[in-house]
């Protein structure tokens, strides 16, 4: 898929340290991506079957009242053939917290699109919390993407170390807008990426500190706890 329609899929649809990642030396043998390869163009769910389900958990966490409401979901994305054509696959993203379920996409079946369903959160996130125009902070964050550093890491998955990668950026960082951003300006975001895990990705990170340097104001995690895949749909 080009990757101008990859990124206004993106746009349409509408993140420094995880725990367990460690930075490893590059290997010359290893081409390392970079961040418009791995956040929208690796086909990571192209390798799966039909109705492989990943399962993800989700955790937003408040400091305070006014920052919002903290909670958990549980996101399960589902490999689906597509309804116009069996040969193709789609993927579905159903989101349950609590009792309440709600869904995503369908999306086709190549770049993983809980990247995507967690861009679109923050970017109606930060406009909340700044008042700001939702154009302008989902340009910022797509700009960012495109600049983001990526470095080898690796972390535990499944009982094991595997390697892959570490996306990381602080959209904000040199804003002009700082003032009427407040604090958002220091939120830095960390993705990782393997080609070991189901899914391509592992885990996001996206955390929110204080000017003061104290505790986070506002943290994200989604991590993926389940990626056995199942056999094809039939």
């Amino acid at each position: 898929m080009p990757r101008s329609l990859l990124l206004r899929l993106a746009l349409a649809a509408t993140l420094p340290m995880l725990a367990g990642a460690a930075v490893l030396p590059v290997r010359a043998a290893i081409a390392q991506p970079g961040p418009i390869e791995l956040f929208f163009e690796t086909p990571y769910l192209a390798k799966l079957p039909n109705g492989t389900q990943l399962s993800y958990d989700y955790a937003h966490t408040t400091a305070r009242k006014d920052l919002g409401d903290s909670f958990d979901e549980k996101m399960q994305l589902t490999l689906t053939p597509a309804a116009d054509d069996a040969s193709k696959q789609m993927a579905k993203v159903d989101i349950r917290r609590g009792n309440a379920d709600q869904g995503a996409g369908p999306f086709p079946a190549l770049s993983n699109p809980l990247t995507l369903v967690l861009m679109e959160r923050e970017a109606k996130e930060i406009t909340d919390l700044s008042k700001g125009s939702p154009f302008y902070i989902r340009n910022r964050l797509r700009t960012a993407l495109g600049e983001a550093t990526v470095e080898p890491a690796s972390f535990d998955y499944d009982g094991k170390s595997v390697a892959g990668w570490k996306m990381s950026m602080v959209p904000f960082a040199q804003d002009p807008h700082k003032q009427q951003l407040a604090e958002i300006i220091n939120r830095r975001y960390e993705f990782l990426f393997s080609d070991a895990v189901p899914g391509g990705l592992y885990a996001i990170r996206v955390v929110t500190p204080p000017a003061d340097g104290g505790a986070n104001l506002i943290e994200t995690k989604l991590t993926l706890i389940d990626g056995a895949a199942s056999s094809p749909a039939k």
